[in-house]
């Protein structure tokens, strides 16, 4: 049997790395308590607490992060809560990464800044970034593979034009304003909600997912330039992506290894003997980065089955037992707990 090209989704984000400061889980937990969503409701199964989030040194996972947004989605039933959200992520939000984009010298240090350190900041999005026509382009990509049609990237993408219009009018001021917004997925019934946050044209049903803005605002200079600053701080935010990076390595090596051979997962002895440990030690290590085994093949599984799903003609049955479950509905279960469809409504 031919198995997917497993070489681009081996660079998709990890849902369970904890590699990743808590801004945004605060930002959203602040968010929901303002709209009387007890902080113990917006963190159900997350294994956080309200008190957690003060640590400086906690770290946490993007999938901490989506669960996050789904509590609050599912407690408010409420539209305007990734705008909300977007506009209280100032560049105070970012710890040291917001400093260094609040002392560029311009927007378009920024944007370099942004793209360079964008692991840093929880993404939940990928980052693209061109010039058009006159034009500030940037372009979120769906990392997370959710589809255009989930609710879960609706509300990520809301959340993220929020964002990028709060950092740029921190950067250059309140008269900066975007030209126009683009998205893959079909107009909501809040689409009102678009033109009171943002001013602009929105068009849904787009190829790609687009923020734009005069590309001239590039090089106005920004309210609190100070390039010995933004040195220093850019050093910092290097020294914390070489931490992410290393925190992370033996989670990647691991996925990578079990991507090698789908549907004949190593077990944890298999993979310790590869990496040359004790598989005690392995797991220890994984315990270590708040992830574990279970929780990496999880991940492995999900991403295969998806690319399953869309890419081949198999039956459940089959992707199920080529995954390792012991029968279909098992599969089942697990994809609608990784991904909140079922197969059959993710291949639609």
């Amino acid at each position: 049997m031919t198995h997917p090209s497993t070489r681009s989704m081996a660079q998709l984000p990890l849902a369970d790395e904890r590699v990743y400061l808590p801004y945004k889980i605060a930002t959203l937990v602040d968010t929901l308590a303002e709209a009387g969503v007890e902080p113990a409701r917006s963190l159900e199964r997350t294994g956080l607490q309200a008190s957690d989030l003060r640590s400086t040194v906690l770290k946490t996972s993007i999938r901490q992060f989506t669960t996050v947004c789904r509590n609050g989605m599912a407690a408010t039933g409420d539209p305007e809560l990734p705008f909300r959200a977007g506009t209280r992520m100032h560049v105070s939000s970012y710890g040291m990464y917001g400093y260094a984009l609040l002392c560029c010298q311009t927007l378009r240090e920024v944007t370099q800044m942004a793209v360079k350190f964008h692991r840093l900041a929880t993404p939940t999005v990928g980052l693209t970034f061109r010039e058009e026509d006159g034009e500030a382009v940037w372009t979120f990509d769906d990392v997370l593979d959710l589809g255009s049609d989930d609710a879960l990237y609706r509300f990520l993408v809301e959340f993220q034009y929020g964002i990028h219009q709060t950092l740029a009018r921190d950067m250059v001021g309140p008269e900066f304003k975007l030209s126009r917004l683009r998205a893959r997925y079909a107009r909501p019934a809040h689409a009102d909600l678009y033109g009171a946050y943002f001013g602009c044209p929105i068009e849904f049903d787009q190829p790609d997912t687009e923020l734009r803005y005069a590309a001239a605002l590039l090089d106005k200079p920004a309210a609190y330039r100070n390039p010995i600053t933004v040195a220093m701080a850019a050093e910092v935010c290097e020294r914390m992506l070489v931490e992410a990076r290393n925190a992370s390595g033996l989670t990647r090596r691991v996925y990578n290894l079990l991507m090698e051979r789908p549907g004949q997962f190593d077990d944890m002895e298999a993979l310790a003997r590869k990496l040359n440990t004790s598989s005690r030690t392995l797991r220890r290590h994984l315990t270590t980065q708040g992830t574990s085994y279970k929780e990496i093949l999880d991940d492995v599984r999900c991403h295969l089955a998806k690319e399953y799903l869309r890419s081949t003609r198999m039956g459940v049955d089959d992707i199920a037992s080529t995954l390792g479950f012991s029968d279909a509905a098992n599969f089942r279960h697990a994809f609608r707990r990784w991904t909140h469809k079922s197969p059959s409504d993710f291949r639609r």
